[in-house]
């Protein structure tokens, strides 16, 4: 089978998006298809103007121009390219579906055409009643050619059965252990988190509200690339507390540093607001961390509930630091071991077989 995946980052661009894509597009690869990524020829967090054709783990990828919004970014593909593939997989809700569906309605892309959601562009607070107008329209008008619509998690599938009825809910798939086999023991109650620095991750209530904590010498270690949110925000406001004895902000740092970082860590910690999914929180549960995490996201819940380990909390100071004290005094090798065993259940093999199989419903 012929695959095409279209997504608008990508390698060397890093984030869950471009991850997902990347051992997806690996995993059908191994599966014996013929796998090519289209995207854009720009890194929207470096602004590096990208070669035209590269090839990235044994993928051809092909990257195109685009004007218009990082947000919605207009770019168009050579329509015979198109058609030469079995199944045109879009990933994220973005110009590239509204376009391919419109193709599709008027008969001219003859593929199968496939969408992963993501999330769809419900990340940050920002514009919601003008998103929630766009989506009831556009992305209902847009979904309707669409042969197969994979949602990501639970709370997605909910969201996009409310324009698109049929939706299959394949929850993302995690490299187990991605950052290596971490050999040393945990040796302190310190929580790491990993991912983005957007706004919607609220890593500043997540410094504050942890600096604010008392009778612990823990620390939190916040891993992210300075590319993808304000990191000199989050420097200045560790200095104005005289927090950096308790915080380190550790940016653009390599694997072998952040395995070293996980390592020495029992708790993996998320104060973010909204999430598709939740990537990095399952990865780190691989290397048996103990998730506490903010209540607002559902697949957070969700994580919590089904791996039997872990606390959620509230934006309130009192409920974030009870939580975390209860979870320093309860842990143990067994909780460790059931973060494990639950992350294990989102192996990139496993996910890719559904969506192979998915793809013929």
């Amino acid at each position: 089978m012929k695959i095409l995946h279209i997504v608008r980052q990508f390698a060397p661009s890093i984030g869950g998006l471009e991850d997902y894509v990347l051992n997806l597009a690996t995993e059908q690869k191994g599966m014996g298809h013929e796998v090519v990524i289209y995207t854009l020829n720009s890194n929207f967090q470096t602004g590096e103007r990208l070669p035209a054709a590269a090839t990235i783990k044994d993928l051809p990828v092909k990257r195109f121009s685009w004007l218009g919004s990082k947000r919605y970014p207009i770019s168009r593909f050579p329509l015979n390219s198109l058609n030469e593939f079995d199944i045109v997989h879009v990933h994220a809700v973005d110009f590239f579906i509204d376009y391919l569906s419109l193709l599709k309605r008027l008969g001219l892309l003859k593929s199968k055409l496939v969408l992963t959601t993501h999330g769809g562009f419900f990340h940050t607070p920002q514009q919601q009643a003008l998103k929630k107008l766009f989506f009831k329209t556009i992305t209902r008008f847009s979904l309707k050619p669409v042969d197969v619509v994979f949602t990501i998690s639970s709370n997605d599938r909910q969201l996009f059965e409310q324009v698109r009825a049929g939706c299959q809910l394949i929850e993302n798939g995690v490299a187990y252990q991605k950052f290596g086999q971490a050999n040393q023991a945990a040796d302190s109650n310190d929580m790491v988190y990993l991912g983005r620095l957007s706004s919607n991750k609220r890593l500043d209530w997540l410094i504050e509200a942890f600096s604010r904590i008392d009778g612990t010498d823990s620390k939190l270690r916040i891993i992210g690339n300075r590319a993808t949110g304000d990191a000199g925000q989050l420097e200045k406001l560790v200095t104005a507390l005289n927090a950096e004895d308790r915080v380190e902000l550790l940016f653009n740092i390599p694997d072998e540093e952040i395995l070293h970082h996980i390592a020495s860590s029992r708790f993996v910690v998320s104060a973010s607001e909204y999430e598709g999914f939740g990537l990095s929180v399952i990865e780190l549960m691989s290397y048996g961390l103990v998730p506490i995490l903010s209540s607002a996201p559902d697949s957070f819940k969700g994580f919590v509930q089904q791996s039997g380990v872990g606390t959620l909390f509230s934006y309130e100071q009192q409920d974030f630091e009870k939580g975390y004290l209860t979870l320093i005094r309860e842990w143990s090798e067994e909780e460790k071991n059931k973060a494990k065993t639950f992350a294990e259940r989102f192996s990139w093999k496993s996910v890719a077989r559904s969506i192979v199989h998915g793809y013929a419903n």
